[in-house]
């Protein structure tokens, strides 16, 4: 959504097209898929658990087409759950073609998400992590083989055909400044599993308004688009789409503390209407940005007050996405490794771990 100078940076166009994509992506799911609208991994968590893992064929190309039209027109989403659900539907689709049982359609349902979030994050420790913690919810020795295969055959297909670049580039490395800071990331922890209990309430609250809401289909994903589009053109363009680009800034401290603070309420909002009005896509994604808004504007302040021993605001940024990930997802392992991978930062490993933990908590 890189067009034009409008108010939030973009083109007047902006304030329709998001509209225009949620109208067609709701139509699609309605009619060819329902349960490929959503979030997407809650949909797998489902079948996992009460329908011996099988998903619809259909699911993944219904995924597919909406979740792109979704980001492409601007809708507030991710992307790493439309490919989880996606790669654990061509898992099951094997599974079920070759007659498969139930616990064998399991695995391979882990595996397809194990290789969706190692090859999208470049991750492949993470996509085990995620499958093993989030998926299956265990750590059994006969399915942790197949899921270990998938994501590294996944992310080492990915680095051959698109590099090896980790997902977020850092201008520098992030280390822990002082022992003094252990004391400020125990505050940023507490304050981003607030976040991220905020973060998951507000998804659902707008879920049930629009819900509750007696008006036809297309009028909700009108509406929705509309407030999407104009959240993005009066607020901030960096709430479309995916929003890697506003991580990457806050990353390299290219923003300052009131943009921050905008942007993780522009965020919270955009997502959460996306995902009422009918959008597909990922929640992950939004929580990383979330995390890193808050958490770069909580570092600016502290640096600011203690610059003689504090970590450039990016550290407390870095720390931020993990935190909320964490805490919104569930998954606070999973959290730890993907930052790792995402930025090759491993030298903040025990801030990271300590927020991180604290936020789930």
């Amino acid at each position: 959504m890189g067009l034009g100078g409008g108010a939030g940076g973009v083109g007047p166009h902006a304030l329709v097209v998001p509209a225009v994509g949620m109208v067609i992506v709701a139509w699609m799911v309605r009619r060819f898929a329902p349960e490929a609208g959503g979030h997407g991994v809650p949909e797998v968590q489902y079948a996992v658990a009460r329908k011996g893992g099988r998903i619809r064929p259909r699911v993944a190309i219904v995924k597919a087409l909406a979740s792109a039209l979704s980001i492409g027109t601007g809708g507030s989403v991710g992307r790493e759950g439309p490919i989880v659900q996606i790669g654990s539907a061509l898992g099951s689709t094997v599974g079920q073609a070759v007659g498969m049982g139930p616990e064998q359609l399991r695995v391979l349902v882990a595996a397809g998400a194990a290789g969706a979030i190692g090859g999208t994050f470049n991750a492949p420790v993470a996509g085990v992590m995620f499958a093993v913690e989030v998926i299956l919810v265990s750590f059994a020795a006969r399915s942790l083989g197949l899921v270990v295969i998938a994501s590294m055959t996944a992310t080492a297909f990915t680095q051959a055909t698109l590099g090896r670049a980790p997902a977020f580039e850092l201008v520098q490395p992030f280390t822990l400044a002082s022992e003094r800071e252990f004391a400020l990331y125990v505050v940023l922890g507490v304050l981003m599993g607030a976040l991220a209990v905020v973060y998951t309430r507000v998804i659902y609250g707008f879920e049930d308004l629009f819900d509750g809401w007696r008006a036809p289909w297309w009028a909700k994903a009108l509406t929705g688009g509309l407030a999407v589009g104009a959240l993005g053109y009066f607020g901030s363009a960096h709430i479309f789409g995916v929003g890697h680009e506003g991580v990457e800034l806050a990353l390299h401290g290219g923003l300052v503390l009131g943009t921050m603070l905008l942007l993780v309420l522009l965020k919270m909002l955009a997502t959460s209407i996306t995902l009422a009005a009918g959008g597909s896509g990922g929640v992950f994604a939004p929580a990383l940005f979330i995390g890193a808004m808050a958490g770069g504007a909580f570092g600016l302040l502290v640096h600011g007050w203690f610059p003689a021993w504090t970590a450039p605001p990016g550290a407390y940024a870095l720390v931020g996405m993990a935190a909320v990930f964490g805490g919104a997802a569930h998954a606070p392992v999973t959290a730890i490794v993907v930052l790792f991978e995402m930025t090759d930062n491993y030298e903040i490993v025990l801030p990271l771990m300590l927020s991180v933990v604290l936020s789930y908590l």
